[in-house]
Order: C-alpha cells, then structure tokens, then sequence
C-alpha cells in the first residue's frame, strides 16, 4: 500500500538516525575533496552496499537534506550541510580529545569517535566539543 511506504519513512521532525547522519558526513567530505558526490563513493567510503546508499538517499532526500537525480550527483542542501557540519563538528571533538588527551592512535580514534558521536548525550557530547574548542559549556 502505498501509505505503509510513508509510514517506514521519518518525519521530518524526528531525530536522523546514526547511519543517515554518517551518510550527510561522508557526502560533505566527498563534495570537499571531489566537488561531487557519487552513489559508488558514497558506498565505498561507508563500507556498504549501492543499494543501501540509494535508499538512504531517499530518505535524505525527502527530508530535504540532499539532492539526487538517478544516476547523478549527489548533493547536500543548505540544511543538510547545516547538519553534516554539526555532525563533523561533534566528530572532530571527540576524536581530539581521544588523540590529543587520552594519546590514542589517530585510527583508533577516528572509529571510536565515528561510533560515540552518536551514543553520547547531546549535554556530553557539548563538553567535548566546548573543550576541544577551547571553552567551557
């Protein structure tokens, strides 16, 4: 039924999922080191499959976070650069403070910092970034 489709999918208001907010990351990397986004880098970079960057591009896309044509480009709105930015940001925090303070090796780092972003309180996760910025919460 074609309502049931609609229900699988998120409103716009609720939170992005773990994965859908890895996804706005790496299409953010990929736009800065290539220009453009693709299906096939996109599914390299995450380690997963075409057809699961598809589908969650749809989902992406009908939140207005990027922009897909079949077989084309992909490519952050402003929102969804908005939020791959916050996503990088938080990302970039832990992963100073586990490299930087803990002396954890940068590889290590990179994925446990991929994995906590998403685990941690927003209210912790303003510690690490307030500290690797510099200041206090």
């Amino acid at each position: 039924m074609p309502g049931d489709a609609q229900a699988l999918s998120p409103s716009p208001a609720e939170p992005l999922s773990a994965s859908l907010e890895d996804y706005l990351e790496a299409i953010l990397q990929l736009e800065r080191s290539s220009r453009v986004a693709r299906v096939s880098e996109i599914a390299d970079q995450l380690g997963v499959s075409r057809p699961s960057v598809t589908g969650a591009l749809k989902l992406l896309a009908g939140r207005g976070l990027v922009t897909h044509a079949r077989y084309g480009h992909v490519t952050l709105t402003e929102e969804g650069v908005r939020i791959a930015l916050e996503v990088e940001r938080r990302h970039l925090a832990i992963k100073d403070f586990l490299t930087g303070v803990l002396g954890i090796p940068e590889e290590r780092a990179e994925s446990t910092a991929c994995k906590l972003e998403h685990v941690l309180e927003p209210d912790t996760l303003a510690y690490f970034v307030s500290y690797a910025e510099g200041r206090r919460p």
